[in-house]
């Protein structure tokens, strides 16, 4: 009995804690307080820009596939104005853009109450998540065999029939 009662305090205070976002009409709300706005954050869009409430964009979301497999996909974020981006695996639960991808930015807090980007966050949620793609696509693993063929004994054209 003590087992089940602590088990439904635990699990009741968890979802108190935690910030319902959610997609709406353009507008991110974080427990129905707009916090930022999106575009183009559709189910099958591969794209998507988050900005403040004045329209500035801070956020640029690509979907890209390794170069090697098209199967992996990972999400390129890039932070505008800062030069940083990283890469957000697209099968570890970082699907289309749900309220779980931006729940990330919103805990990270590398958005700042005033619509700007927070440099010392976004440096830490890069160092954190990193560029595994990107720097894998960069790297040049190829070898290049070049093929030297001996001429033929015979000069002239050698057909051989039936042999």
């Amino acid at each position: 009995m003590k087992k089940s009662v602590l088990f439904i305090f635990l699990l009741v205070s968890s979802l108190s804690f935690s910030q319902k976002i959610k997609l709406k009409k353009g507008e991110v709300l974080v427990d129905n307080e707009i916090w930022v706005k999106y575009d183009g954050c559709g189910g099958w869009d591969q794209m998507c820009s988050i900005a403040n409430l004045n329209g500035d964009e801070l956020i640029y979301m690509k979907l890209l596939a390794k170069p090697e497999t098209v199967d992996e996909k990972y999400w390129k974020v890039n932070f505008l104005g800062t030069q940083m981006s990283l890469d957000l695996n697209y099968n570890e639960g970082f699907g289309n853009i749900n309220s779980r991808l931006l729940e990330k930015f919103y805990n990270a807090k590398v958005i700042n109450p005033d619509g700007t980007l927070n440099e010392e966050k976004v440096i830490r949620m890069v160092e954190k998540y990193g560029s595994p793609f990107t720097d894998k696509a960069n790297t040049s693993n190829q070898t290049i065999i070049i093929n030297n063929n001996q001429t033929p004994e015979k000069p002239g054209v050698n057909i051989q029939i039936g042999r």
